[in-house]
């Protein structure tokens, strides 16, 4: 056989399980996630069903809903809540800011990441 056509052969088969490996992931289910603003900070709650192997979720901030940047890491969830998949973090409340969209990243325990939707915080 032509060794470019064994070259191409391996890179398809690579290929192919790479796609099959990666059809197998699966995502985290997010089941609520609130942000909100109390005493100067901005309070970001969620809940996972808890079904996927997390390694940490990254917290993310933008103020155009298009340019984010990481405000936050969590590494588990709430010890204060027993029997729950319940995360939480803060973050500094700017009042000159009156737009603020906050996502979160979820990141598994082979690295892959998981964006949520963002969720927009408006202040008066």
């Amino acid at each position: 056989m032509n060794k470019n056509l064994l070259t191409l052969l391996f890179i398809f088969t690579i290929t192919l399980i790479s796609s099959n490996s990666l059809l197998a992931q699966k995502n985290v289910n997010v089941t609520e996630f609130t942000v909100s603003a109390a005493k100067q900070k901005v309070i970001i709650d969620w809940k996972t069903d808890g079904a996927t192997a997390t390694n940490y979720f990254a917290i993310q901030k933008s103020t155009d809903g298009i340019n984010y940047r990481t405000v936050a890491l969590v590494l588990g969830p709430d010890p204060k809540q027993k029997n729950c998949d319940c995360y939480a973090c803060s973050d500094k409340y700017v009042a000159k800011t009156k737009k603020s969209y906050y996502r979160i990243v979820h990141i598994d325990t082979e690295g892959n990441e998981q964006i949520t939707e963002a969720k927009l915080l408006a202040t008066p």
